[in-house]
């Protein structure tokens, strides 16, 4: 649960996450967030990681909750292109983005954290100025609305639980009018040490996680490469890298064959509902009983269905100087299917796709 307080020590608004007592004792969410602080204060990438500013606990009727303080935000990437009719940030927005998640991910990995939750619900844009305001400005201002909270057998709620919900806040950053953003990675909750965690079980949704989760193989920090590149694709562009109905599992897979070709045997024979897309051969069933469209649509196809051109002479992408074809390598090198032979986030660093973008930026401020 977070919640939103203001700091008479600090004299600033300040967000709390208060974790449920069942959690708080063997949460490791704070050991993490303490891991990003101590870090190379030079690293271009920590600045778009959270500050700890706190943590505390407090004990209540369902045992202790640990509270965790760090800064507030505004809304998140997803909340940001879905208050926009076309769901995309401006071009150099778009960029400025990918570069910061890039960023963020390699500040992260140097620190041996893996995220393991990497979507864009965690990816928050810093928000405008609060502290100016006092509480009640800022209620006025941001409508906090009310929902009772009530048990299905009709008992009592209290002790155990609040007589009233409050739903977040919402402020609102319409994609298309987005300018200069600043983002921070955020919700460290499912997030593990590469050095001491073993194997985690991932809550990411299925969108956006890496093939081995799919068929139980170890989860290592690769995994964060992965649903980076997917998050970058829908980042950049105006829709998801894969579409599937309903989020089904099944049809993801599907779809990372769609775009990428054939995984590893060991998966694809591992496959229980492959015969349903797929032929031995590896074409399509003829009769497909989904509802799934069967058609190969490749990385470089996808690539100009973004919704930034269809071709070179309207794409708004740097195509002539290469910005395009260095998009694509980079997000292959990304989403290779072993993980090991996946691009390591200080590669991502120095790939050609960074480079440049920070051409772009030097160019821009001359």
């Amino acid at each position: 649960m977070a919640d939103m307080r203001l700091s008479t020590s600090l004299e600033r608004y300040v967000s709390l996450k208060i974790l449920v007592a069942d959690e708080s004792l063997k949460s490791t969410e704070g050991s993490i967030l303490r891991m990003i602080c101590g870090g190379n204060s030079m690293h271009p990438g920590q600045r778009f990681t959270p500050r700890l500013l706190d943590e505390f606990s407090f004990d209540g009727p369902n045992g202790r909750h640990v509270c965790l303080v760090q800064e507030p935000a505004g809304c998140s990437i997803a909340a940001s292109k879905e208050d926009s009719v076309n769901f995309m940030f401006p071009t150099e927005t778009a960029r400025s983005i990918a570069a910061q998640l890039i960023m963020g991910v390699s500040y992260l990995h140097s620190r041996g954290v893996c995220h393991g939750d990497l979507h864009t619900r965690n990816f928050l844009l810093r928000g405008p100025g609060l502290d100016s305001f006092s509480p009640d400005e800022l209620y006025n201002r941001y409508r906090l609305d009310k929902a009772p909270v009530t048990r299905v057998d009709g008992a009592a709620v209290e002790p155990h639980a609040p007589p009233y919900a409050v739903y977040p806040v919402h402020i609102k950053m319409s994609a298309a009018n987005l300018v200069g953003p600043i983002v921070r990675i955020s919700d460290y909750g499912t997030s593990f040490a590469v050095a001491t965690e073993p194997s985690p079980k991932l809550h990411t949704p299925a969108l956006y996680l890496p093939p081995e989760d799919f068929f139980n193989e170890p989860i290592t920090q690769d995994v964060d490469i992965w649903t980076l590149a997917v998050n970058l694709y829908e980042v950049l562009g105006e829709r998801a890298l894969f579409e599937t109905f309903g989020w089904d599992r099944d049809d993801t897979i599907a779809e990372m064959v769609s775009t990428l070709g054939s995984p590893p045997a060991r998966w694809w024979d591992a496959w229980e509902n492959r015969k349903e897309f797929f032929e031995l051969d590896g074409s399509w069933v003829r009769d497909m009983k989904r509802i799934y469209t069967p058609v190969f649509r490749p990385l470089n196809q996808r690539m100009w269905d973004m919704g930034c051109g269809e071709a070179p002479e309207s794409c708004q992408w740097d195509v002539k100087e290469g910005e395009m074809r260095a998009l694509e390598e980079l997000l292959r090198g990304m989403m290779a299917f072993e993980p090991a032979l996946r691009l390591t986030a200080e590669q991502l660093m120095e790939s050609e796709y960074m480079v440049k973008l920070e051409r772009r930026r030097e160019d821009g401020l001359k």
